[in-house]
């Protein structure tokens, strides 16, 4: 399937509950957006196999806040929407392993305010800095969910 003919398509396995995590994943290739475009559906085939319950590819966009020139491009993005604090991790790890098979990349995890980038080719990221990740993360949803109960 074209590029053109999947942008709009949605795979989902469950609905939606409140433990749910909105998470954009952005990947830059250096190799251009051809090659990011190919290596984003050996991801979303490896993606799937977690508790995902919404993904789709996401519109293509200006480039990210903070960009300069000669920064990667941000060629392909999922929007995802996963079980919980467990399947987060399990993202962050896959795309750990990904890139590393890969050797080339960056990956970027966006869920709400807090982000955490993957590089292909740097150290993994740390256990301490996954936690601090996922933790944030956990505490926002946290937040947001105690907001709505008080409404």
């Amino acid at each position: 399937m074209g590029r053109s003919d999947r942008d709009n398509q949605l795979w989902g396995v469950g609905e939606m509950d409140r433990a749910a995590h909105e998470v954009r994943l952005d990947l830059s290739d250096p190799r251009g957006a051809e090659a990011a475009d190919w290596a984003m559906e050996f991801l979303v085939e490896e993606v799937r196999q977690l508790r995902v319950l919404r993904l789709a590819h996401a519109p293509g966009g200006a480039a990210p806040a903070g960009s300069r020139a000669g920064d990667a491009v941000v060629y392909s993005s999922l929007l995802l929407s996963l079980a919980g604090t467990p399947a987060l991790r399990a993202l962050i790890l896959l795309a750990q392993d990904w890139l590393a098979r890969r050797n080339s990349g960056t990956i970027r995890i966006k869920v709400g305010d807090n982000e955490l980038e993957i590089a292909a080719g740097r150290p993994r990221q740390t256990e301490a800095a996954i936690e601090a990740f996922t933790s944030l993360v956990a505490a926002a949803e946290a937040a947001a969910a105690q907001e709505q109960d008080d409404e």
